[in-house]
């Protein structure tokens, strides 16, 4: 996984300087927000494949939470995203069983 993550730096430094040469347009948005945003999809995509949904849920919820505040991606305000997060999170931690639990039961 880590030569995933360094190969994906390596291809953003190279599309950074390709942009910086060719002289595209500039992006009217802040780019900052973005890093934490992608390794917040980044856990997210992770947590799936180890197919830990609360965590992989809760992980999105942050990113959109992020995107939301900084991006007005949503017409809510982000102090209902967090409500609806707790509140998720809650809820699946009730429907989906956590197995390191019942391993220490038997």
């Amino acid at each position: 996984m880590t030569k995933v993550i360094g190969f994906g730096l390596i291809g953003a430094a190279v599309t950074v300087i390709i942009y910086s040469i060719l002289g595209f347009p500039k992006i009217e948005m802040s780019l900052w927000p973005l890093f934490p945003l992608a390794l917040f999809i980044f856990f997210t995509i992770e947590n799936l494949m180890k197919k830990d949904y609360k965590s992989s849920l809760i992980s999105a919820l942050i990113g959109l939470m992020i995107a939301n505040a900084i991006y007005d991606l949503l017409p809510i305000p982000t102090e209902t995203l967090i409500v609806a997060a707790i509140l998720v999170g809650l809820g699946l931690d009730f429907l989906l069983p956590n197995h390191d639990n019942e391993k220490n039961k038997h």
